[in-house]
């Protein structure tokens, strides 16, 4: 048996009229990871490719795996997905379906086909062509993060591009884990306005009643600080310290004034926010290597502040496989590895010794019938977990009687919690054992993102689940990877979105860096964690054998970047975004008009070129086509974006953009929305709605609840969908206790002894052992 669970399969990527540019990840990354699972990919793209793309070099990683095909032929397309296993099919309806390419064409020739398309993004606003630049401005996410300067920015999170990556490689993995059960293939669909909303789970809620303090972080967003520091040799540090014991001994480091009440109550009271204003003048004291030694050393974990591609040279990474050397054409180079690993459970076990391992049931869910126990916390491990709820599988939420960590930020729990069943146990304790062992004997699946060593202390590791039940999947959702010199270190999403470039792309070239308020590193990680588990049970229904999982923030937090790539030595880094964060170029930015209002513009091919020097404002335009900056045309770039930028000032917003839809340029106005405008445009819009983008539901501590829902929409066949609830604390113990054998004598000693926390449940009466 190969150990890449895909060994065998062959995917075809089918790229009509969409290039890397407009895609980004979306159209590049799931083919990449499903090529390091062991899938033969075959990419097919016309024979020229997107004028635009001439200067995007991130192709090259993400394409690297894979046997390219350049035709214009439908005939030549439809013969190849006539005999793959799974299609990843981009472009409009014209190229596509009109061509005869579409899932309803092929099921009839290839009815074990798994087809997962990505569409144009569509919303109650209108359609918007296939580049995440439109997709965002179209949205509003342009103006949901402060600049450098007043107005929207360019967001380089590549939250459209990452996020619909993300859908397309799990769709494609749920579909096959229900075709090993049912014989034929399905359909899955997203596009990159619901890949944008796959990294927004944690932001985006709106409640009946909740509490002032978590309705007012869904409408105004959060003000936590973000503890990034310039040091005495101008490097910035990102810190973090909300480990037990962190914040004490940063303040300790830091020579501060200790605190007599603790991290939370200084938050509470703002006294956190005083310090962290405070300590921008500690920290310009020693340069960064002093710091990170200084206070890794005292256990506070912090990270350098790098740039996209820099953390390739880390030594860690090429331990970890996340730095891959590779050879092409004479050159040496090192690109981003996949963020997941997958093997066998038992190495030295037979095949088929584990047959009786439950397979997906029916037609409908993918994982219909399978049980996931979900120890994890925080965000991307339960998050990986509702993603496997919201495919079908029966999970158990395992948290501590006092419930999990992240029930204090409710939007969080709002955003990974929804469909679960929740099981309050303190596992730690010795009366707990024989319930931990009977869930792990039961699962088909255990996900856990406890820091490396800690599941192997509370019986829930590998090895354990190995013992107890080789047919099950082991996922450990990790920071920087279970093995190697950083391993045990700490991490969480802030520390992932300095060290791999994610808040230096955003801020601009020369300025300094700006965060991301949504989590979208962990967000990322919970997906890709998702994908791991998919991955396992696949490789399972060949022969019934377990599978260990590994994933990491890490992994996921490269992978935003992953067309960044090292060349003999150099970053090879392609776009990048301007220091008035306007975009990559004049064909690929946004301008602001003469009314103050902004608008997105992009320029795809020579010919929009042309049409837009023929305007008497844009009549100066240089005759080369030069889109973006960096590129071998970059002083003509340069000059195209001085001269645009003052004929855009000429004129408001709307009519520019009126005018530039007439010549068939593609633009989109960029709406001034602040965050609870920006809320109530996504869980308002009714498309979105009819579309099951957003849900609706009550909850017993707000009442109404609207959120951003599944998101995975495949077919064929009618399926039940996700339970639309979030459970209480224990509000499901005695429920799981039940089914797991347990009598009614032993639930109510593990209730008395408040190992088990039954949510509402009366007093227990005593036991009578007289």
């Amino acid at each position: 048996m190969s150990a890449r669970p895909l060994a065998g399969l062959t995917v075809v990527e089918v790229a009509a009229g969409t290039g890397d540019l407009g895609l980004g990840a979306a159209g590049g990354v799931p083919g990449m990871l499903l090529a390091d699972l062991g899938a033969r990919v075959v990419r097919v793209t016309a024979t020229s490719a997107p004028p635009i793309d001439a200067d995007v070099p991130w192709g090259r990683a993400w394409h690297r795996d894979k046997t390219i095909v350049a035709t214009d032929d439908p005939g030549e397309v439809f013969a190849l997905l006539r005999d793959a296993d799974a299609a990843l099919v981009y472009g409009p309806e014209a190229l596509v379906e009109g061509r005869g390419l579409g899932y309803r064409d092929l099921r009839e020739a290839n009815p074990r086909l798994v087809h997962a398309r990505c569409r144009p993004t569509r919303t109650a606003g209108g359609e918007v062509e296939d580049y995440g630049l439109l997709v965002e401005a179209h949205a509003g996410f342009c103006t949901q993060l402060e600049g450098h300067r007043p107005g929207p920015i360019f967001v380089d999170a590549r939250a459209s591009g990452i996020g619909t990556a993300c859908l397309l490689t799990v769709q494609v993995l749920a579909l096959l884990c229900r075709r090993a059960g049912t014989g034929t293939g399905g359909w899955a669909e997203t596009s990159l306005y619901d890949g944008m909303l796959a990294t927004l789970g944690c932001m985006i809620g709106r409640s009946e009643r909740a509490a002032p303090e978590i309705e007012g972080y869904w409408r105004s967003g959060s003000t936590f600080p973000n503890f990034l520091y310039r040091c005495a040799d101008g490097e910035l540090i990102q810190v973090w310290f909300g480990g037990k014991g962190m914040y004490r001994s940063l303040i300790e480091v830091l020579g501060d004034e200790p605190s007599e009440e603790g991290y939370y109550t200084d938050q509470m009271t703002g006294r956190l926010g005083e310090r962290a204003a405070r300590w921008v003048s500690f920290f310009a004291t020693r340069p960064r290597a002093e710091w990170t030694r200084l206070l890794r050393d005292a256990g506070v974990a912090c990270e350098p502040v790098l740039g996209p591609g820099e953390a390739l040279a880390d030594p860690h990474l090429a331990e970890v496989g996340l730095a891959v050397p590779r050879a092409e054409d004479g050159h040496r180079d090192v690109v981003a590895g996949s963020p997941i690993s997958v093997s066998p459970l038992v190495p030295d076990r037979p095949a088929g010794a584990d047959g009786g391992a439950r397979r997906p049931r029916g037609t409908g869910d993918p994982l219909a019938g399978l049980r996931v126990v979900d120890f994890s916390a925080f965000v991307a491990g339960p998050l990986a977990a509702e993603i496997l709820a919201d495919l079908g599988a029966d999970v158990v939420k395992v948290e501590p009687p006092g419930g999990e960590a992240m029930r204090a930020a409710a939007y969080a729990v709002a955003a990974c919690q929804r469909g679960k069943r929740s099981l309050a146990l303190d596992i730690g304790a010795p009366e707990a054992r024989p319930v931990v062992d009977r869930l792990l004997r039961g699962a088909d699946v255990v996900l856990h993102n406890f820091r490396v060593g800690v599941a192997e202390r509370l019986g829930i590791d590998a090895a354990t689940v190995a013992a107890l039940n080789p047919g099950a999947v082991h996922c450990h959702a990790t920071a920087f990877g279970d093995t190697g010199p950083r391993a045990s270190n700490p991490g969480n999403d802030a520390l992932m979105q300095a060290v791999t470039g994610f808040e230096r792309a955003i801020g601009g070239a020369g300025n300094d860096p700006v965060a991301a308020t949504w989590i979208p590193i962990d967000m990322c990680g919970g997906w890709v964690a998702a994908a791991g588990v998919l991955a396992g049970l696949f490789a399972r229904t060949a022969d019934g054998r377990g599978r260990r999982v590994v994933t990491s923030l890490l992994g996921s937090g490269m992978l935003v970047h992953s067309g960044v790539f090292r060349r003999d030595g150099d970053l090879v880094r392609g776009p990048e975004v301007d220091a008035r964060q306007t975009g990559y170029g004049p064909g690929h930015r946004i301008y602001e008009a003469g009314d103050g209002r902004w608008f997105a513009l992009v320029l795809p091919d020579e010919a929009a070129w042309s049409r837009l020097a023929a305007l008497p404002e844009a009549a100066a335009l240089p005759g080369e086509y030069a889109p973006l900056r960096g590129g071998a045309a970059d002083a003509a770039a340069r000059r195209a974006e001085r001269i645009l930028e003052a004929a855009f000032a000429t004129a408001p917003a709307a009519g520019w953009v009126a005018r530039l839809r007439d010549l068939g340029i593609p633009a989109e106005p960029v709406e001034p929305l602040d965050r609870d405008a920006f809320r109530r445009a996504i869980l308002d819009d009714p498309v979105n709605r009819d579309l099951g983008r957003v849900v609706e539901y009550r909850t017993a501590e707000w009442g109404r609840f609207e959120q951003i829902g599944p998101l995975l929409r495949r077919g064929p066949g009618p399926a039940p969908g996700p339970r639309l609830m979030l459970p209480g604390i224990g509000e499901h113990s005695v429920e799981v206790l039940t089914e797991l054998g347990f009598g009614r004598g032993e639930v109510d000693g593990l209730l008395a002894a408040k190992v088990v926390r039954q949510l509402d449940a009366p007093e227990p009466t005593p036991i009578d052992r007289s």
